[in-house]
């Protein structure tokens, strides 16, 4: 750390109108960058609520490139950001709604982002028949220049982190992710030629999973080839996650079918149940005590399907399910919210 403080004589040089910025007394320093990623912070000495700006470009004409006010008096504000080396980046530090003087001490330095910052760099993650979680970040980590997501908080600068994975015969996966240090994720799902794109973005989420964690499944992928995940944290968080794939196997019939059950409440269905029959047998009851349960079904050719729903459990809002062919994707049929009670569907 250096030394920084903001007198109480200075006055105010501009207003950029960001993070709670105002036309109050600013101080200023300079750097010039020696790597790709850099991080920058501000420590003020006493109960103080600084605002951090970093700026490129020239005295007459800056371009703002991170600024920080996220945390009240005495609280470190730090930006990570891209930046060119050789390059002179300028600081702003201002005292939040005040230009009584402010002491504190500023660090620059250069940040390694993670191994995959960018999609040719995505971290190979496998698909197995249950979920094997994987611990991760996204720390220092920068935005890639993939289209933004519309979902998940994604902000401009968001510490954006890329996964891979291969298609299973399934054709289908479930992603799930777990609260670190970071407890609020997004995620989407995309297909590429390859790691260099073009992306099409083929599913998006945000909290779906536990808390304000991700939860994303999707069936109408073409087994063998290879797919990508990008997450980041809401607003722009930092930290670390644990994330998995899993997918159910193909059955010994002519066709499987997958039975998906959601619950957005995450507390279970109760008393409610999806029934399965096949050729006149009894019912076969499926239900989740979760957010989320999947089974597969072995149908063959000239089989007779009868689904049934009971609607006895609570908070039929809640409820939804979805019965979907693999490797295909193609759907079945669907109930909910609200599910329909009693027989609701029968194919030959």
């Amino acid at each position: 750390y250096t030394s920084f403080s903001k007198p109480g004589a200075f006055t105010n040089y501009m207003n950029p109108g960001t993070c709670n910025a105002g036309n109050r007394d600013d101080a200023w320093g300079w750097f010039q960058a020696t790597a790709a990623l850099t991080t920058v912070t501000y420590n003020p000495s006493g109960s103080v609520d600084p605002i951090l700006h970093v700026f490129s470009g020239t005295c007459g004409a800056l371009v703002q490139e991170a600024c920080a006010d996220d945390f009240g008096n005495g609280g470190n504000e730090t930006v990570t950001f891209a930046t060119t080396p050789g390059t002179n980046y300028a600081v702003r530090v201002q005292r939040y709604n005040s230009n009584t003087s402010m002491n504190g001490a500023l660090c620059i330095y250069s940040t390694v982002p993670p191994v995959n910052d960018e999609p040719c760099g995505a971290i190979a993650l496998s698909v197995g028949g249950t979920c094997s979680y994987t611990n991760t970040t996204n720390q220092n980590a920068t935005e890639s220049g993939v289209t933004a997501p519309p979902c998940g908080g994604f902000i401009s600068g968001a510490a954006d982190v890329w996964y891979s994975f291969v298609a299973p015969a399934s054709g289908m996966v479930v992603l799930e992710t777990s609260a670190g240090s970071l407890s609020d994720l997004g995620v989407a799902l995309y297909e590429a030629p390859s790691c260099s794109g073009p992306f099409t973005r083929l599913g998006c989420d945000d909290d779906s999973g536990p808390g304000y964690m991700s939860f994303l499944t999707y069936n109408r992928l073409t087994p063998g080839d290879t797919y990508y995940v990008r997450a980041w944290g809401w607003g722009g968080g930092q930290g670390d996650f644990d994330i998995c794939l899993r997918s159910p196997s193909l059955t010994g019939g002519d066709c499987t079918y997958v039975l998906e059950l959601f619950d957005v409440g995450e507390n279970g269905w109760g008393s409610s149940r999806v029934g399965i029959s096949l050729n006149g047998a009894a019912f076969t009851y499926h239900t989740t005590t979760s957010r989320y349960d999947v089974t597969t079904i072995a149908v063959n050719t000239g089989d007779v399907l009868v689904v049934q729903y009971d609607n006895s459990g609570p908070d039929q809002d809640q409820n939804r399910y979805t019965i979907r062919q693999l490797p295909s994707g193609d759907g079945i049929h669907t109930g909910g919210p609200y599910p329909f009670n009693g027989i609701v569907f029968t194919e030959t």
